[in-house]
């Protein structure tokens, strides 16, 4: 992650005529992200679209300065430019199938997590002074300070672009979090088929503690949608007998996912699964489901053979050993710690070997954030 010191060099180098209330505001993107609140998706949507509209407008006029379609901010966060996507869709590159709907979602999102703190905003304020007074921004360190001066005077407000920012730049962003940037080609593949398809199912697989389950919930979020879980269908006594267990990508009731879920979802009406509790050995409640356009599949297993033609897009998460092993000592404890690694671990391994699960997968990620 850059520091805020390169973030400002870097914002300052690609925009020599930023001002210092530019800098500012870049600080307090970084530290509030938009500022405020958004309570109404609706109304943000609409200002969305309204702007994209006038891009399309002034696009065809005069030349725009064209930025990097996701640019840091630092603090976990990104500019998202709208000229870029507005450019990317012009040219018909492969990743515009983005939605407007989809970016504001993220902004959304984002908008409604970010909390930032007074103190550590005037901390960034002075590093900002400091560049200056080591001269790596042209800034007069009198002006910026009796800017700030000012500016702290009327509370902090949120700040605009200087006007020849805006005239020169053109800026049209949404501040979003990075996790969206390194997901983003699973949202232009999603908005792609929903766009096409009457019924979108994705899957997700991939070595157990890889973050399968936050990334259903992540894309949860954005969509609405159906989520299933693979850990409600794990084998109950009766049926796991070693012979079972010896079998390659066994270690699942992949027969009763698929006549209780998969042509649940395939009927397009409601229905009905019943949900293991693999640590009270028993079956539990019974979920009902509502028919969705979009329906997520999560789990070790979910695309066995015998499911995997059931699935439009295909995502699989990977996790080096190492950090897979800590991630399940935190979360499940010594004892289970074990099992994992002496049974469980083995047993996934050699479905993903054997079926060459990932080969078949459409989209690989090794998990950061999740």
């Amino acid at each position: 992650m850059m520091t805020l010191e390169e973030v400002l060099l870097k914002h300052y180098n690609c925009y020599p005529k930023m001002q210092i209330q530019d800098m500012v505001k870049l600080i307090y993107q970084n530290e509030f992200g938009g500022g405020h609140l958004i309570k109404n998706k609706d109304d943000s949507l609409l200002k969305l679209e309204e702007e994209f509209c006038l891009l399309r407008r002034y696009s065809s006029n005069i030349n725009i300065h064209v930025s990097e379609l996701f640019e840091d901010i630092g603090n976990n966060l990104l500019r998202l430019n709208l000229f870029s996507i507005l450019k990317k869709k012009n040219n018909k590159e492969n990743n515009t199938c983005i939605e407007l709907s989809t970016i504001n979602n993220f902004f959304v999102n984002t908008a409604n997590s970010i909390s930032g703190k007074k103190e550590r905003f005037e901390e960034k304020l002075e590093i900002l002074k400091k560049c200056c007074r080591d001269r790596l921004l042209s800034f007069s360190i009198i002006d910026v300070e009796d800017y700030l001066k000012e500016y702290k005077a009327k509370g902090y407000p949120i700040v605009s672009h200087s006007e020849i920012y805006r005239s020169t730049y053109l800026p049209s962003y949404r501040i979003v979090e990075c996790k969206y940037r390194d997901f983003f080609e699973i949202f232009c593949r999603v908005d792609s088929l929903l766009k096409t398809k009457d019924r979108v199912n994705v899957a997700i697989d991939g070595n157990c503690s890889a973050g399968k389950s936050t990334l259903a919930d992540f894309i949860g979020n954005i969509y609405d949608c159906n989520i299933f879980h693979m850990d409600d269908f794990f084998l109950p006594p009766e049926i796991r007998t070693q012979e079972r267990l010896n079998e390659v990508g066994g270690n699942v009731d992949y027969v009763r996912f698929k006549n209780e879920v998969i042509e649940g979802i395939n009927s397009g009406m409601e229905f009905q699964y019943r949900k293991y509790n693999c640590k009270l050995g028993k079956f539990q409640e019974i979920k009902n489901v509502k028919p969705k356009k979009l329906n997520i599949i999560e789990g070790s297993y979910s695309m066995h053979p015998t499911l995997i033609e059931n699935y439009d897009l295909k995502i699989f998460l990977q996790i080096d050993e190492e950090e897979q092993r800590r991630r399940i000592l935190k979360r499940n404890g010594l004892n289970m710690y074990k099992m994992f690694v002496e049974l469980w671990i083995p047993l996934e391994n050699r479905y993903f070997s054997e079926m060459r699960i990932k080969e078949q997968s459409d989209l690989v990620f090794t998990l950061k954030y999740v």
